[in-house]
């Protein structure tokens, strides 16, 4: 059985990169954008269905709930998985908190103008503002990941906290300190000559986007510096400057 803990972050906030460094333990593996949330939410929306109300079997539906990590993961080969998504929202928490009682959270954060102006940048789409906006929506990819973090903060889950900045400066530094947080013996990794993101041996197909969203450098790890005025109209920057959980 493996042990399961979970990532909580948002999009471009170095997520790719992570997995891409930590992936190289034989001990831990860090998922791409999880699919879970998603099973285990339509698993129990099934509740509400008339053929259930009918027959109201919840002992063996609860067994297909609780065994869904178990199950998905059983043909990966490692002791430790870090399974990324926006775990932290009301209803997925209730739900994971069904299945295991109390999970470990990892909260990888970058300032979310930042994001907003990461996404802008490599997008390059059409319309800035209404791209901005589809972000931000609460089912927006930011949004959600955004309202996740929160919640779990508020919940006050167990978590840590891995900011963007340290990690770029000093990724062994802050690996090892999220590892210390999950019980899992640390080496240093490799930061040289990096392989691009894959986990169970399946890569990333970013065809279906109009940008490569997970290639990541593998020569070297460094900030890229860019002003995020040269990429969000001001209007964005005023409308969305005070969502930081953090401030830097």
């Amino acid at each position: 059985m493996n042990n399961i803990y979970f990532l909580c972050s948002l999009p471009r906030a170095g997520n790719t990169l992570l997995g891409s460094i930590v992936n190289q333990s034989q001990h831990v593996k860090l998922t791409a954008n999880t699919i879970l949330t998603d099973i285990i939410y339509q698993l129990q929306l099934i509740k509400d269905y008339e053929i259930y109300k009918n027959f109201s079997d919840e002992k063996s539906l609860n067994n297909v709930i609780n065994n869904v990590f178990n199950n998905y993961y059983q043909n990966w080969n490692v002791d430790n998985i870090i399974d990324r998504g926006t775990w932290g929202t009301p209803a997925n928490l209730q739900y994971l908190k069904l299945i295991i009682e109390k999970p470990k959270f990892i909260i990888l954060y970058r300032p979310v103008l930042e994001c907003l102006a990461s996404f802008i940048k490599i997008e390059k789409p059409i319309n800035v503002e209404t791209r901005c906006h589809n972000l931000m929506e609460i089912e927006g990819m930011i949004g959600k990941s955004l309202w996740s973090i929160k919640n779990i903060i508020k919940e006050k889950e167990n978590h840590v906290i891995i900011h963007y900045k340290n990690f770029i400066k000093n990724p062994n530094k802050e690996i090892k300190k999220m590892f210390d947080y999950l019980e899992i013996i640390f080496t240093n990794f490799n930061l040289s000559n990096l392989q691009q993101f894959s986990a169970n041996n399946i890569n990333y197909n970013d065809s279906i986007y109009k940008s490569q969203l997970h290639t990541i450098r593998t020569d070297k790890i460094e900030l890229n510096k860019y002003k995020i005025e040269d990429y969000l109209p001001n209007n964005i920057i005023k409308q969305y400057s005070n969502l930081d959980i953090w401030k830097y």
